[in-house]
């Protein structure tokens, strides 16, 4: 190595002959920049340890299944949505008790939210809370609904009129098993 020579390395640990890498970096004004530390070159004042990302390791794809795991089990019984690629970031705090949460795919345009509180409105359901996040032309919104004095048919029907609306691609009611009470518009027609 030459006096003041920088050794980036990012590739494997390996590559690099420690012991020579010791003398050089004790012996000049050299760097040694690496995610991949050994004991000899760790605590050298002339040695810049980061710290490895390992996404292809199999301790990293397990991380990733887990993740992935748990997010979709968060999806499936309280609407979250975290991590996605085509949907915004959405979380609602647990569910009030007597109340039922409906998940509304829609068009990212203007007047949605207000068509929804509408529908829930005109069949006299109360919204106890909600959120709206959009991404890109997605707008997903949850929304709690107060249960006191009305009957499952009642939600059914006001999900089907939300899911009939211009602009919402998909509903679904979450409660009981997670998965259940997806709806969507297909050509005009209701299909659950």
């Amino acid at each position: 190595f030459k006096n003041g020579a920088v050794l980036l390395n990012f590739a494997r640990g390996e590559l690099v002959d420690s012991e020579a890498m010791k003398t050089h970096l004790d012996n000049n004004d050299g760097k040694y920049i690496s995610d991949f530390p050994d004991d000899l070159l760790w605590n050298n004042a002339n040695s810049v340890i980061l710290p490895h990302l390992g996404a292809s390791t199999a301790e990293a794809e397990d991380a990733a299944a887990s993740m992935a795991a748990d997010t979709i089990r968060e999806f499936l019984e309280s609407g979250t949505i975290r991590n996605s690629v085509n949907f915004p970031a959405t979380s609602l705090p647990n569910r009030p008790e007597n109340s039922i949460r409906l998940a509304v795919v829609t068009l990212n345009k203007p007047g949605m939210l207000a068509h929804i509180s509408e529908a829930f409105a005109n069949n006299d359901l109360n919204i106890l809370q909600q959120i709206n996040q959009s991404r890109g032309d997605v707008a997903y919104n949850v929304v709690d609904v107060d249960t006191s004095g009305h009957n499952v048919v009642d939600f059914k029907t006001v999900q089907e009129k939300i899911t009939m609306l211009d602009g919402v691609l998909s509903s679904r009611v979450i409660y009981g098993v997670p998965g259940t009470g997806y709806a969507k518009n297909v050509g005009g027609d209701y299909f659950v």
